[in-house]
């Protein structure tokens, strides 16, 4: 059925386009909101998924650092904590009072008399390193929501204040593993994992 002559005139077609301008105008924003509001559960999803994954990766490097200081001067002021950044990866961090333990008393927290060398916050710090990397070597490849290009890292923040007149030696160690290279874990290629684990310390 063809259109009437006069819905063909220049005036009336004219009008229709106006009309459907109008109708998109009115549509566009609604349908943005409706998609914005489908990725937004779609992020959440992602956040919810990977939630169980960090608690047990957090559980793991814990263990690490409770054991690795329980028996010296070091104390681990705030334990591990990780989050999950859409489009980066899978981030933790925690922080340890080198210098002096810490240590909860019915008054607060007070500091031990112990004195920690130079030499043994080196071997203690290298040593803190290795376990790290065996916790990624060892729980890397249980984080199901990374992609291609993701990264599993850990940050360890070293706190050696220490009193007026002395150098101050804080330390921020960042150990980061891309997502290729825990999927050649999972394959059993670890044999250069160490070597691919980037490390920077400032």
């Amino acid at each position: 059925m063809e259109d009437p002559e006069w819905f063909r005139t220049p005036s009336m077609m004219k009008l229709f386009r106006i009309a459907v301008s109008l109708a998109l105008i009115v549509c566009l924003p609604v349908c943005a909101q409706l998609l914005g509001a489908g990725q937004e559960g779609s992020v959440k999803s992602e956040y919810l998924k990977s939630k169980e994954d960090i608690l047990k990766f957090e559980i793991a490097v814990n263990e690490v650092i409770t054991s690795a200081f329980s028996l010296s001067p070091f104390a681990v002021v705030q334990k591990a904590k990780g989050a999950y950044l859409p489009g980066y990866g899978i981030s933790l961090s925690f922080l340890i009072n080198i210098h002096r333990a810490v240590i909860t008393t019915p008054f607060g927290q007070a500091r031990t008399g112990a004195v920690v060398t130079p030499e043994t916050k080196h071997r203690r710090i290298e040593e803190l390193k290795d376990k790290l990397i065996q916790v990624l070597h060892q729980n890397g490849t249980g984080f199901r929501q990374l992609r291609t290009g993701d990264s599993v890292t850990i940050i360890a923040f070293i706190e050696d204040r220490n009193f007026p007149g002395e150098p101050n030696a804080n330390k921020t160690i960042v150990l980061s593993a891309l997502k290729k290279d825990l999927d050649a874990l999972r394959n059993g290629n670890d044999k250069e994992f160490r070597e691919r684990v980037k490390i920077f310390e400032y």
